[in-house]
């Protein structure tokens, strides 16, 4: 069973993350405007975040991520990203110590940051799949959508034209936390939509049923991917570190981009409160507007 949403997750956020960090290298060879950098050869970036799935923790010891011969490891929380990988690669792998190795099945698009979101990496092997079917519900009509761009633990799949998606080699054990998603749907035209389980994934087929898209976006809900924005500093520096952001439905959490300190969320207007989760540290920041983003205090830590 499926647990609506309305919220974008932090894998928004480490998209964002990503390009702006793609935005700094780029500016840093010299180019001027356009597709210039990597993508001129017809690589692509990819990123994402590598957690445990027995404990949705980052590994100890940092994970090695592969795809089209390139190359990198996980930081202290677990995140990635990866320049310059060839837009046809349709597989890479995940090997974390002491976790069995994990080949992702990959859906790369050129011109664009390809953000895997949370993948999960376990002990004991990735013997689960999930099978559902993306829908709108308008005036109690449910409708299939195509072309929805499925993630489940950083697995990839694209809707067919009656809504269906399938996605294999997952981890049991997937989803042992109701309120923490276990993937993402983004379709034109809609906001993203975060997946939830009420139950952890089981060796063999799991079922989700029909899974409602968020809100259309319009006027009150903007295109934009964020609605909050802020930074986080150590002795001045950009400091690469995860915060959190309540209240809302279901925990939402960001990695900060280690190039800027900067992090992302959207959400509608309301007061929240940031977390910098290594210290505890908040700051309050109020959203008067659904279509004007607003800069929380930066968090020194």
């Amino acid at each position: 069973m499926i647990r609506n949403g309305w919220f974008d997750t932090g894998e928004k956020v480490a998209s964002l993350m990503a390009v702006l960090a793609l935005a700094a290298i780029l500016s840093g060879c010299g180019g001027g405007g356009g597709g210039g950098g990597g993508n001129s050869s017809g690589g692509t970036t990819v990123t994402g975040s590598v957690l445990l799935v027995e404990t949705n923790l980052a590994p100890v010891t940092a994970g090695t991520i592969t795809m089209g011969g390139v190359t990198t490891t996980t930081n202290s929380t677990g995140g990635f990203a990866l320049t310059n990988v060839p837009v046809n690669t349709t597989t890479g792998t995940v090997s974390v110590p002491g976790e069995q190795t994990l080949t992702l099945t990959l859906n790369l698009k050129a011109n664009t940051i390809n953000n895997l979101g949370t993948i999960y990496v376990s002990a004991t092997g990735y013997t689960a799949s999930a099978n559902g079917r993306v829908v709108t519900v308008s005036g109690g009509v449910t409708t299939p959508v195509a072309g929805a761009d499925v993630t489940i633990g950083g697995q990839s799949s694209v809707s067919a034209t009656d809504g269906t998606f399938t996605i294999a080699n997952l981890p049991v054990g997937l989803g042992s936390d109701p309120t923490v998603p276990i993937g993402n749907i983004q379709a034109t035209g809609y906001v993203n939509k975060p997946i939830l389980t009420q139950f952890p994934l089981a060796a063999g087929s799991n079922p989700l049923g029909d899974i409602p898209l968020g809100a259309p976006i319009s006027s009150s809900t903007p295109s934009q991917p964020y609605t909050i924005f802020g930074f986080v500093k150590s002795g001045g520096a950009a400091a690469s570190t995860t915060v959190s952001l309540s209240p809302t439905v279901g925990p939402l959490i960001a990695h900060t981009d280690p190039a800027t300190g900067e992090y992302f969320f959207w959400v509608p207007a309301g007061t929240y409160t940031v977390t910098e989760l290594s210290t505890g540290k908040t700051v309050t920041v109020t959203l008067g507007s659904n279509s004007v983003p607003v800069q929380a205090t930066t968090i020194n830590i």
